[in-house]
């Protein structure tokens, strides 16, 4: 029997592809003129390799989060061979900042997946850092919905990782067969919490095709109640 529901946020409650979508046209705009040889569509995905690296150097421990910050944009810049300080990546990377935090927004059914599961117990576990996922869910409104927030930076360990599941379902005073987890990444959300003992529950809004059968599949968060149901004895 399903008797709490945990969520990642970024990409499955809040729209973090978009925020940053955004915050990168600003940022490039703002900074074209020291890269004149490069190309927005060059440096949104070099963004993104380059992002995708240093977090993950973050997250394994490797890097703090200000360095992951200043090696991402030392390095980005760097593919154009302009060479930045410390501080003047810190800067660079403030602009960036303020505009990928004024974007954040939720999925339009983020909002009523919560309000209509607000009678069960609900958590989230996240990576990333503790303040600014925490302002995450403060600025879109939905933090007081839960009861247990697990977010990597806090607790040392990350996804797919069965501790950080395991300290969830703690939290929750739930068993680990008792919670429904809802995430966007096949292998550290929805097969991580199931290998975990989880229900693992993949939000595959483009209904990306995948060969794992023992996965639920949902394109909106509206679904889980229905899901829900069904995994009900």
């Amino acid at each position: 029997m399903i008797k709490g529901i945990v969520f990642d946020i970024d990409g499955t409650l809040l729209n973090h592809e978009q925020a940053v979508g955004k915050s990168l046209v600003n940022l490039y705009s703002l900074t074209k003129n020291k890269i004149p040889h490069s190309n927005f569509e060059e440096f949104s995905l070099t963004w993104k390799i380059k992002s995708d690296q240093y977090i993950n150097d973050y997250l394994d421990g490797r890097l703090t989060f200000e360095q992951q910050r200043i090696l991402r944009l030392q390095s980005v810049f760097g593919m154009w061979d302009f060479n930045l300080t410390s501080e003047k990546a810190l800067e660079i990377f403030k602009r960036y900042l303020v505009k990928y935090e004024q974007n954040w927004t939720l999925y339009e059914d983020a909002l009523p997946c919560l309000t209509i599961l607000k009678n069960f117990p609900l958590g989230v576990i996240s990576d990333g850092e503790g303040e600014q996922q925490r302002r995450k869910l403060a600025f879109t409104g939905i933090l007081s919905f839960f009861n247990s927030i697990i977010i990597s930076g806090e607790v040392g360990l990350r996804k797919p990782h069965p501790e950080v599941f395991k300290k969830s379902a703690k939290e929750l005073d739930l068993s680990l067969d008792e919670i429904l987890y809802v995430g966007d990444q096949l292998e550290i959300d929805a097969l991580g919490a199931l290998n975990a003992g989880m229900h693992g529950v993949l939000i595959n809004r483009s209904n990306h095709i995948h060969d794992k059968s023992n996965i639920i599949n949902i394109q909106k968060l509206t679904e889980i109640p229905n899901i829900i149901e069904k995994l009900q004895d």
